[in-house]
């Protein structure tokens, strides 16, 4: 990711709110703060493989990193997935359709990509509240975006009842930056914004878990402009380092990116003129990974 002066404000902003919650949050107390860090790594694995008549493969890596004390919790999620086409044409050469032979070609495309890098940082204020802070970064070529930067700053609640369910519901200010692959000259590429974020686990049977993660950021300069990502997965133990889990995920932009596309006339004739079209609102992805936690 190339550095770019626009890049400082929500790096800026990350900074100002590390600064605040490392000095400027109440103190906890002396056993608080001897209290034991707790680390949990996470690993998983997905690949899809199709051959055949079809050929094309899947290939997604993600890890969680978790520190968590008594004075709060940090949050590493790094994401890469791509998925690989191969076509084959087909073309008989020979004398006639009683003596001919089959030639092949295959061509092997990129037909979706998808890498980011996720941080955040819960402190703990009282036993229902906290203050957050994060930074994350996405590249998405296919959804429209060569990459997208956002930093957030807010507070929340949380409820639960120790190993068995916990919530999360947390709201704050936001800065975007977005550089798409295809410029739309009607669009800011950087901007303030307001999130509001769900997180909720829940223990549903020994060695089964069940995750929710739901984020909404909004457009502050535009307001119709929304994003929201919902995430759902459900995990089951094999071993006590060995799980099965299987997620879903929807992605929903109202005022996607666009792409630049030709324009030909109704006979279909090509002209020389191209003209921008929206992207689908909606993206989704379902998997199912062998999980690896530490």
């Amino acid at each position: 990711m190339t550095w770019t002066p626009a890049l400082s404000a929500p790096v800026a902003v990350f900074s100002v709110l590390v600064m605040f919650l490392a000095v400027g949050a109440p103190a906890v107390s002396a056993q608080e703060a001897d209290d034991e860090v707790r680390w949990r790594n996470a690993a998983e694995l997905t690949y899809l493989l199709n051959g055949g008549n079809s050929i094309s493969s899947t290939l997604g890596l993600r890890n969680v990193l978790r520190r968590s004390s008594a004075r709060g919790e940090f949050r590493l999620d790094a994401m890469a997935r791509r998925t690989d086409a191969t076509r084959t044409t087909r073309t008989a050469v020979g004398e006639g359709p009683d003596d001919f032979r089959i030639d092949e070609e295959r061509e092997t495309e990129r037909s979706a990509e998808r890498y980011s890098l996720q941080s955040r940082y819960d402190r703990t204020l009282t036993p229902r509240t906290f203050a957050f802070g994060g930074l994350g970064w996405e590249r998405n070529t296919f959804a429209g975006f060569n990459h997208r930067t956002v930093a957030v700053t807010g507070v929340g609640g949380q409820w639960g009842e120790e190993e068995r369910w916990e919530v999360k519901l947390g709201s704050g200010l936001t800065y975007t930056v977005q550089r798409d692959v295809t410029p739309d000259p009607e669009k800011d590429d950087s901007f303030a914004g307001l999130r509001v974020n769900l997180d909720y686990t829940h223990q549903l049977t020994t060695g089964t878990e069940a995750e929710l993660q739901w984020v909404v950021d909004g457009n502050a300069q535009e307001v119709s402009d929304v994003r929201a990502d919902l995430v759902q997965a459900v995990s089951a133990s094999l071993t006590d380092r060995l799980a099965i889990k299987t997620t879903l995920q929807l992605k929903l932009d109202s005022e996607p990116p666009v792409e630049s596309v030709p324009l030909v006339t109704p006979d279909g004739e090509a002209t020389e003129d191209r003209v921008l079209v929206p992207l689908r609102r909606m993206d989704h992805s379902l998997s199912v990974a062998l999980v690896i936690t530490l």
